[in-house]
């Protein structure tokens, strides 16, 4: 197909040659786009055809000379609109033109004929012509101009006698042409208006066609870059193939199945997408235990309740945190199952409307076995440890307190044995703490503390290691009263306390501080002037069995359960336990707890 497009908006000659013939003319010649020169060709066609007819029939001219000078006054009439940069002048200085066509019709009445000439209907012209322009001037000046031309033979030529007949005459071919210059003024006016307004709208229609066309390109620059986003995210999601990435509808309908989650359900996409619920390879009873804690209810309706609730009951978390990570327990296609941790996350428009989730599953079937199997040994370990170590401890302290004396040697070989049977011993205790946290069977004996007294018998105890360590010890405190386990804020203190005085070098310093918190409570903390903990390694210092790496990289002994248990024992007192640290300089353990 070949040629320009079609125009988006119709121009002003568009609209001009759908009217009448008589505004089309009007509208090319006297509009608002006819240039000067092409207003005055009218004028100069009809003039032309005038002097046509003179040679026609010579007996119409009665005085040569006037018609002559008619003749020049209308070819200056067009050598001024072609000449004259009129853009230039004011909009008045236009009103020029038609006083002198007027001027040029006198002189051709008074030529051929006077008033008796047949010439006279020429005086039209220029009424139409002034008429054309903006505002009232032209109306009036046309006017007074072809009442001045029909009285100009009469005040040349002395025998043609003033009468009556040619006021009357004056008069109403005045009349008659203030009528055509007024109709014609409202015609153009109106025309001019709406060629403006048209003007506006074409200029609106062109604004907003050129926004349309970028908006479109904005549009699809944003649908190509969507598109490739999606075949991004597909293609890194193929990629993934020890996770498994669901995404799912808003009832749970599985809408992607990547290659991870194949291998670990055991079912291939194209079964699974569009036809399956996520919640098919849960197990049922733990999805029914989900159903009545989240939704209330007997055993009865969750056993009755369908994939959708089910999995609404599964979601029902992320509505308020976004995010739900939990363990599942899952069945395979073949009937092997496992545990699998879920990450669950909804997804919303931008409405908040939940129009999906998507859940991240790994296979933590392993892990989760080994840490129970390693609980169980850490419990059973404890037990078989503990009974020979008391007993151990039972048969030193009956040597040392016996009757039968010691040598300083003997009663030396004893103590090394009764403080590493104790240390022993204490290990052992936090294994069995460690296991009953796990288990959920710790508890706390709760009683009237006073925590200066837990201070003072902890520092006792940690003195002679702490001088065998060359670290002094010091002690500011307060008789501060809470609610709580003596025993075990005592080993939260003992840990904290052998902790600091293990990593600090010989020569160092541990400081215990012990004060009541305004609007009542207490505040523990333990400083020392050791080695410190690497910034990145402050917050897991609290898991178990993580040991810092300046720890072990000078080979300080520990199991990394102290800290573990003493947050654990801080936390069930409904307090919290807070590290400051810096390498180099030394290292704040606070502690802090409700008041009674």
């Amino acid at each position: 197909m070949t040629g320009d497009p079609p125009a988006l908006v119709e121009t002003d000659d568009d609209l001009r040659s759908r009217g009448a013939p008589w505004l089309q003319a009007l509208g090319r010649f006297v509009g608002p786009d006819a240039g000067v020169l092409e207003r005055q060709l009218p004028f100069a066609v009809v003039y032309l055809c005038a002097l046509l007819s003179m040679l026609v029939i010579p007996d119409v001219v009665t005085d040569s000379t006037m018609v002559v000078a008619a003749s020049v006054i209308t070819a200056l009439t067009l050598v001024l609109a072609w000449v004259v940069p009129w853009h230039r002048a004011p909009e008045s200085a236009q009103i020029l033109l038609p006083v002198l066509q007027f001027a040029a019709i006198a002189m051709l009445r008074t030529g051929t004929g006077g008033v008796g000439s047949v010439f006279g209907s020429l005086v039209f012209l220029p009424v139409v012509m002034l008429a054309g322009r903006p505002g009232r001037a032209g109306v009036v000046v046309g006017t007074v101009g072809v009442a001045a031309v029909v009285e100009v033979p009469v005040l040349i030529d002395p025998n043609t006698p003033g009468t009556i007949y040619l006021f009357l005459r004056s008069l109403f071919v005045a009349v008659v042409a203030a009528t055509m210059a007024v109709i014609v003024h409202e015609a153009t006016s109106r025309l001019r208006a709406r060629n403006g307004a048209l003007a506006d709208l074409q200029r609106e229609q062109l604004r907003l066609n050129a926004q349309l066309q970028a908006d479109a390109t904005a549009l699809a620059h944003l649908v190509r870059e969507r598109e490739s986003a999606y075949g991004h995210l597909v293609s890194v999601m193929d990629a993934v193939t020890e996770q498994a990435i669901v995404a799912t509808d808003a009832e749970g309908l599985v809408e992607v199945f990547n290659p991870g989650a194949e291998h670990l359900f055991g079912c291939a996409a194209d079964v699974v997408v569009g036809r399956r619920n996520l919640v098919t390879f849960y197990d049922r009873r733990e999805l029914e235990e989900r159903y009545v804690e989240v939704f209330g209810g007997d055993a009865t309706a969750a056993a009755e309740a369908d994939d959708e609730e089910l999995f609404a009951a599964v979601a029902a978390p992320t509505r308020q945190a976004g995010v739900l990570v939990r363990d599942w327990q899952f069945h395979r296609q073949d009937g092997t199952g496992g545990t699998v941790q879920l990450s669950v996350t909804r997804r919303s428009d931008g409405q908040g409307s939940t129009i999906g989730y998507v859940v991240v599953a790994s296979d933590v079937t392993a892990e989760r076995d080994a840490a129970r199997l390693k609980d169980q040994f850490v419990s059973l370990v404890s037990h078989e440890l503990r009974t020979p170590l008391a007993s151990v401890l039972s048969y030193v302290d009956l040597i040392l307190d016996g009757p039968d004396p010691l040598t300083e040697e003997q009663r030396e070989y004893l103590l090394v044995v009764e403080r590493n049977a104790r240390r022993q011993l204490r290990l052992v205790g936090d294994l069995l703490l460690s296991a009953q946290l796990d288990a959920g069977r710790f508890a706390i004996a709760r009683g009237d503390v006073d925590l200066a007294d837990v201070a003072r018998a902890t520092l006792a105890e940690a003195a002679p290691g702490a001088e065998a360590a060359g670290v002094a010890l010091g002690l500011q405190d307060e008789a501060v009263h809470v609610q709580g386990d003596s025993t075990r804020l005592e080993q939260v203190l003992a840990n904290l306390v052998s902790n600091a005085v293990k990593f600090t070098p010989r020569g160092g310093r541990v400081d215990v501080r012990v004060e009541a918190v305004a609007g009542g409570g207490a505040r523990v903390s333990v400083t020392d002037t050791g080695i410190g903990i690497p910034p990145d390694e402050v917050d897991r210092l609290a898991t178990r069995f993580f040991r810092a790496s300046t720890a072990t990289s000078r080979a300080i002994p520990g199991v990394g359960l102290g800290l573990s248990i003493a947050k654990a024992v801080v936390e069930a007192h409904g307090g919290e336990l807070t590290i400051v640290s810096t390498v180099g300089e030394g290292t704040t353990f606070t502690f802090t707890l409700p008041g009674q």
